[in-house]
């Protein structure tokens, strides 16, 4: 039931037994449906929505209730009496029914209803009378507005197309506003500001909802849908402040969900209001009066809430009337007419005194033509920190611009994946909204097609665009109307004082900012620290405490014992005299009970001061909670500073370094109508681009640069040669090993010779003297013993046993030999480096590089990468102007060219400078402008040099090391260290097959060698297993895979073939053979022949 006549109504008919069956529950009114258009809210079998509170108390239902509501016919005069009084009372719930008589009726037992219905009505009233009491309705204390006879304001009130957003069509006469929603605008809100603003007095202005915009829904992604699509907001603003209502504190508004919002804090203060319905805002700027200093709604002439009281931020300034809208188109009446009928006589905005009104103008151009200003700015060199200081001077201007769209998708509610606070670049951030319109910069293109069309003044800041011809031309076109004047705005070079001076007050607001945060940290964090102290404290306080209470008991226990032993004694002494001295004995009791209660001195002493540490300590922390953050001061160092740096670069790293090379200075040649230097003159700025686009291309990376294929070729015999290295390196050692080996089992085994020629010895002359002792002797008839060659025993074998003459001078041949084999290996240390012909064969098969550790080599290779990234560097980019690789992005070219990253801690140093101070004989950086550059010529002929600075370098170093300076020891990482590649040699006893090799392509094969091991053929290697039965030629390779270099017993092959892997053995069975034959890898014909061949 909707009023008082409705619970008549219902109750009327709930008296009949016969009408009971007819009570329907109630049907939910679907939100969507009601929300923004009463007709739904009517349909058939449908109850209408409760009214609202101010509604149900119109003057002449408060006034008499009774009266106002005749008894339905025919009711009982208890039940009619009920009724009445039930109709003065507001509903509740959502239904209509939840708490009023005829909630309760409908509730009841239809049985119960026949026997007695008036009964029931009691019941009912007095249900009612339990409830607690309904707020009070509002009451309507605005009075009639006198006769103004002042001077009325001559201005039509309208909206003036700069204080409207992109979006809004306004139409020619009646005021009203209309919201794009093409390409992605159906998600971004519309705001409209009246020109005429209000500083005293009581006025008012209606809005009215005319078209409910339901533009098709682009499906999004990852972003997240606007709820309610469609909204209004209707409320007063100051005259620079941001045109959608309720954003900031200069703003308020009631919006279209019943809310009101000022300084984004809403408050639920009212109904929702639809299409068709009249709203009217009420501004009471009186000085007296009840309602003065308010802001009051009204729907169709009825109070919906109560007045609103304006904050102090918004008293004593000018509020212009606003709106802000989405997918609406609305009526916004200023006129001195009102659409509805109010309760008190309100004057317009339109009808406003001159002495009560601020009118807004907005000059128009001499020419009739509106300026579009193009600024070319250099990048991160004050492009937006220049627009910031433009807008706030010429407010009549409308920036356009990706930034722009990023706040005003902010402002309009838009959620983004990522947060506003990110973005890739000023001038093109990444929208990342998950909404495609969005994202495809639809809303972008749209806005740069509707702002033409407009009459305003804009700024198309492009930072990008603006400086390329190409670009500048494109937007040129967008904007080639008659009534647009096309201006190129420079600001490049010395900025204005002003520009420096709000530099400036930046760079100090952001300093105080990072103290202030530095400051509360630090000040959080010895908060926690004093209070964890003073946590400590109170543990060892209360510690204290308790052992004190202790000593005291045990004290106490012990005087109660002395005294009770005294007693003892003085009642054996006298009974007599015992009930007297027993009154003073409980005196003195209960005096030295009282005396060991009290505290000792040196207790309370203590407690005193346990007291004033905690008096000492809350005066701290009082002290910690009053300190304010220091007031800091830019230093000269920054005060010199013309630009800032700001947290997002105005151009990504990638857009700058495909760009910044084609940047020049738009001219009049190119359609611009005038070219406006605010800087610096004419001859200065191009002077400028130039020396910054040359600094440019020293710091900034080419981020698209591909390397050559001479470089590729370049490097893989690099990759080869040092694999060559290695293994010539390995075969040196391990010759040395084996020399070293068969010196030693030489050395061991003559000492068991002799040792065992000492123990033959030795038994010999044991025995000689045993025969001697017994004196045993031959006599001359007997026949002695014969040895096994028909010999008598002391007869000598000459043929079979060796003189130890010839055996010792033998074994001294054989030891001369062996120090001949290793003293060949050695090269007297005392010769020139760089005279040496053959860095693999030096003399005597040494090489020159047989000392090299994971160090020296590691510092080979940084050599040759340094020289030949500078060299490969300035062949590819082909441009004098770029001079090389700059320190700052070596790291990057590195990666780029090397395929691996290059980490200065491997090499024991933090900086690039320090990594470079390794190979200075080869590479360095210039001084002046830190760009890398070789000493050596780009076209060697050979290798061989870094293999012969890095030799001069460690003999050098050494050296110093000797001096006992070990700072100069290298302290790598052994992440350096490259595996050690596979060595010809020493091969596995018995067969052994490869698992590691995938078929191939058939390939030609060369003539094979018949040697030891055998060699079959593949095109593509999967995995390299590392045998010790001989090593594959270098030239026997695909090129895709690793070098490998000829070892000793394999078999060279050509054409895709691997080398042999049998070769040396180890010994099995009596002849010494290194067991069965290799395995076949394939068939001969298909993947090339392959030796059989027996280790050695």
């Amino acid at each position: 039931a909707g009023s008082a006549q409705g619970f008549v109504a219902d109750i009327s008919a709930l008296i009949t037994p016969s009408s009971m069956a007819e009570v329907q529950p109630a049907q939910p009114v679907p939100p969507a449906a009601a929300a923004l258009d009463p007709a739904a809210a009517t349909a058939p079998d449908i109850p209408p929505p409760p009214p609202p509170l101010a509604e149900a108390a119109t003057p002449a239902v408060v006034a008499d209730p009774a009266a106002a509501v005749p008894p339905a016919e025919g009711a009982p005069p208890a039940v009619a009496s009920e009724a009445a009084g039930l109709a003065a009372a507001p509903t509740t719930g959502v239904d209509g029914l939840g708490t009023t008589a005829a909630g309760l009726a409908a509730s009841a037992d239809p049985a119960a209803v026949a026997a007695d219905p008036a009964a029931l009505a009691v019941a009912s009233a007095s249900a009612v009378a339990a409830l607690p009491a309904a707020p009070e309705p509002p009451k309507e204390l605005e009075e009639d507005a006198p006769d103004d006879k002042r001077k009325k304001v001559k201005e039509t009130a309208t909206f003036l197309p700069p204080d409207t957003t992109l979006n809004v069509l306004s139409s020619v006469h009646g005021n009203v506003l209309m919201a794009l929603t093409d390409g992605g605008l159906q998600y971004f809100l519309a705001g409209a500001r009246s020109n005429i603003g209000l500083t005293a007095g009581r006025y008012m202005f209606e809005v009215k909802i005319v078209e409910i915009l339901n533009p098709a829904e682009a499906r999004a992604q990852h972003g997240r849908m606007l709820t309610p699509r469609q909204l209004l907001r209707i409320g007063f603003a100051t005259a620079d402040s941001s045109l959608f209502l309720g954003d900031t504190e200069d703003s308020l508004c009631f919006d279209s969900e019943g809310n009101f919002t000022h300084n984004r804090q809403s408050t639920m203060v009212a109904q929702k209001f639809a299409r068709e319905q009249v709203m009217a805002i009420v501004l009471n700027l009186e000085e007296d009066g009840p309602n003065a200093h308010t802001l009051s709604l009204f729907r169709d002439g009825v109070r919906m809430c109560q007045p609103q009281k304006l904050p102090e931020s918004m008293r004593g300034k000018a509020l212009f009337p606003a709106v802000t809208f989405r997918n609406l188109t609305v009526h916004v009446n200023l006129g001195a007419t009102p659409l509805a009928k109010m309760p008190f006589s309100c004057r317009m905005v339109q009808d406003a005194a001159e002495k009560d009104a601020s009118v807004k103008t907005v000059a128009k151009p001499k020419d009739g033509k509106y300026e579009v200003l193009f600024p070319a700015c250099l990048p991160d060199e004050g492009s937006f920190d220049w627009l910031d200081l433009f807008l706030e001077k010429h407010p009549e201007y409308t920036e356009l611009s990706d930034r722009m769209i990023l706040d005003w998708a902010e402002k309009s509610g838009l959620v983004r994946t990522r947060g506003y606070q990110w973005k890739t670049s000023n001038d093109k951030p990444d929208m990342g909204f998950g909404i495609p319109p969005l994202d495809d910069l639809s809303t972008c293109n749209m806005l740069k097609t509707i702002a033409p069309a407009l009459e305003r003044n804009l700024v198309v800041m492009e930072v990008k665009a603006n400086l390329i011809k190409e670009d500048r031309q494109s937007l040129l076109k967008r904007f080639n109307l008659p009534h647009l004047k096309k201006i190129a705005v420079i600001m490049v070079g010395d900025p204005t004082q002003d520009f420096k001076q709000r530099v400036q007050s930046i760079m100090l607001k952001e300093k105080q900012a990072a103290s202030d945060v530095t400051f509360k940290a630090q000040q959080a964090e010895e908060r926690v620290k004093r209070m964890a102290a003073k946590r400590q404290r109170d543990i060892e306080k209360e510690q204290r405490k308790q052992e004190r209470a202790a000593k005291r008991l045990k004290r106490e226990q012990e005087e109660a014992a002395k005294k009770a032993e005294e007693e003892a004694k003085k009642a054996a002494e006298d009974a007599a005299k015992q009930n007297g001295e027993g009154k003073d004995g409980e005196g003195e009791k209960e005096g030295d009970d009282k005396k060991d209660v009290t505290m000792a001195p040196e207790e309370k002493k203590v407690e005193v001061e346990e007291d004033e540490e905690k008096d000492d300590e809350d005066d701290k922390m009082d002290e910690l909670e009053d300190q304010k953050p220091p007031v800091v001061q830019l230093t000269d160092e920054e005060k010199k500073k013309v630009f800032r740096k700001m947290a997002v670069p105005d151009l990504s790293t990638l857009a700058l370094s495909q760009s910044f090379t084609k940047f020049t200075i738009p001219s009049r040649e190119e359609g611009f109508d005038e070219v406006r230097y605010e800087w610096s003159k004419r001859s200065k700025v191009a002077e400028y681009v130039k020396e910054w686009v040359l600094n440019k291309k020293l710091t900034t990376r080419i981020e698209d640069l591909v390397p050559s294929d001479s470089f590729n070729q370049h490097w893989i015999q690099w990759q080869q040669q040092l694999q060559k290295w290695r293994l010539k390196q390995n075969e040196w050692k391990e010759r040395v090993k084996q020399a070293a080996l068969r010196k030693e089992q030489k050395k061991a085994t003559a000492e068991a010779e002799k040792l065992k020629a000492a123990q033959e010895k030795e038994r010999a002359e044991k025995e000689k003297a045993e025969k001697e002792q017994h004196g045993v002797a031959a006599t001359d008839g007997e026949k002695p013993d014969e040895n096994m060659n028909g010999k008598p025993d002391g007869e000598k074998q000459e043929d079979s046993v060796q003189k130890p003459e010839e055996k010792k001078a033998e074994e001294k041949v054989e030891e001369e030999e062996e120090a001949e084999e290793l003293d060949q290996m050695e090269i007297d240390g005392d010769f020139d480096v760089f005279g040496v012909a053959d860095v693999c064969d030096m003399g005597k098969g040494r090489p020159l590089f047989a000392d090299f550790t994971f160090e020296d080599w590691a510092l080979v290779s940084l050599r040759f990468e340094l020289h030949t990234l500078a060299h490969a560097f300035q062949k590819d980019v082909d441009d004098p102007e770029r001079l090389g690789v700059h320190v700052d992005h070596l790291i990057f070219y590195y990666n780029k060219y090397f395929r691996k990253n290059l980490n200065t801690k491997y090499f024991g140093v933090e900086s690039f400078e320090d990594l470079v101070e390794f190979v200075t004989d080869s590479a360095k950086l210039n001084s002046k402008n830190k760009v890398l550059e070789s000493h050596l010529a780009g076209d060697l002929d050979s290798f061989d040099i870094f293999v012969k600075l890095t030799e001069e370098c460690r003999r050098e170093r050494n050296l110093i090391i000797d001096s006992g300076k070990e700072e100069a020891v290298l302290k790598f990482s052994h992440a350096l260290a490259a595996p050690a590649p596979a060595l010809g040699g020493g091969g596995y006893s018995g067969q052994q097959q490869s698992r590691s090799y995938q078929k191939g392509a058939r390939v030609q094969q060369a003539p094979h060698h018949q040697q030891k091991g055998w060699h079959g053929a593949a095109s593509q290697q999967v995995q390299q297993v590392q045998y010790k039965g001989g090593a594959a030629p270098a030239h026997a390779y695909s090129a895709t895979t690793a070098a490998y270099n000829p070892g000793k017993g394999g078999s060279p092959g050509k054409g895709g073939s691997y080398g042999g892997y049998g070769g040396k053995g180890a010994p099995a069975g009596s002849k010494g053979y290194g067991g069965p034959q290799s395995q076949a890898y394939g068939k001969g014909r298909q993947y090339g022949g392959y030796n059989k061949g027996y280790g050695k």
